[in-house]
């Protein structure tokens, strides 16, 4: 029950991070004006937008059902759980009940628009928090049943990567995803560019620290060759080849939403077999 609670809550806030990216690729942010229902009723909505939209909470809320499930078992049905996995549940939850509170705050200020600096950090944070809730998950995961194996991603590895996702998203929800043009190299028909405005710098920013990243996981290849890190770099590979696609199309939407599962599904594998040491006994396989 608990390992198939944990596969859920999993699953289901996956699914919430890549229908939001569709939500906000197809501006459909705003199609339910109030919160939590749609136009204040029950009754599904009939514009395509609104239940893009409807649908983005009701599986939000279904992830939220199963966090909560998988904090009550670890905490209360299995209390041999190691304090790790503890720690971790517990992080997911929290980051749960705070989502939705973002998530509210968002349509009553309506910061889909991303009018104000203000709605861009916002929608940035929203984020930023499913990251939080996704990586706790997988964490609990692992430290419930997954042994050392033949080694891992390096931590300094996995903090590039990381540092590449948060800002993504930052460059993503401020409206910088253009800021130099639909070209790479290049940025604005340069190698280095004329940093006239602050999206150009967050955009070129994000670029170089993208390069540092995949040669930290070629690195991290050579010096310790194995199938984890292979993988690892494999998977770097086929983000940096949705993401290039995507600027040189002008943000084709199909290559948007590729870009964002690959991007969250690469945070789950890279937190899942991260370099953790723990010497906590693990509970035994149900199935």
């Amino acid at each position: 029950m608990l390992r198939l609670s944990i596969v859920l809550a999993i699953l289901f806030t996956y699914i919430v991070m890549i229908w939001g990216g569709v939500v906000r690729s197809t501006d459909s942010g705003l199609a339910c004006p109030d919160w939590p229902l749609c136009y204040g009723n029950f009754q599904p909505p009939k514009e395509t937008a609104a239940k893009l939209e409807m649908g983005h909470r009701t599986v939000s809320g279904l992830a939220g059902i199963f966090v909560f499930l998988t904090f009550f078992l670890v905490w209360f049905k299995h209390k041999t759980s190691p304090r790790s996995a503890k720690i971790t549940s517990l992080i997911a939850l929290i980051f749960t009940f705070s989502a939705a509170l973002t998530g509210m705050k968002m349509i009553k200020m309506e910061t889909p628009h991303l009018k104000y600096l203000s709605h861009m950090l916002l929608e940035s944070f929203h984020i930023y928090e499913s990251m939080i809730i996704l990586g706790a998950l997988v964490l609990t995961y692992r430290f419930l049943w997954k042994g050392e194996g033949e080694g891992g991603v390096p931590w300094w590895a996995y903090l590039f990567a990381l540092t590449t996702m948060i800002t993504g998203v930052l460059v993503r929800y401020t409206g910088s995803g253009e800021a130099c043009g639909h070209e790479w190299p290049l940025c604005n028909g340069k190698l280095i560019p004329d940093f006239n405005n602050w999206q150009v710098a967050l955009q070129f920013a994000h670029r170089n620290i993208a390069y540092v990243t995949w040669l930290s996981f070629l690195l991290a290849m050579v010096s310790n060759f194995n199938r984890t890190t292979l993988t690892a770099f494999i998977f770097i590979n086929i983000q940096f080849v949705f993401a290039i696609s995507m600027v040189l199309t002008g943000f084709f939407l199909p290559l948007v939403f590729l870009d964002t599962a690959m991007g969250f599904f690469l945070f789950a594998w890279l937190t899942y077999n991260l370099q953790i040491k723990s010497h906590e006994a693990r509970l035994k396989p149900a199935w």
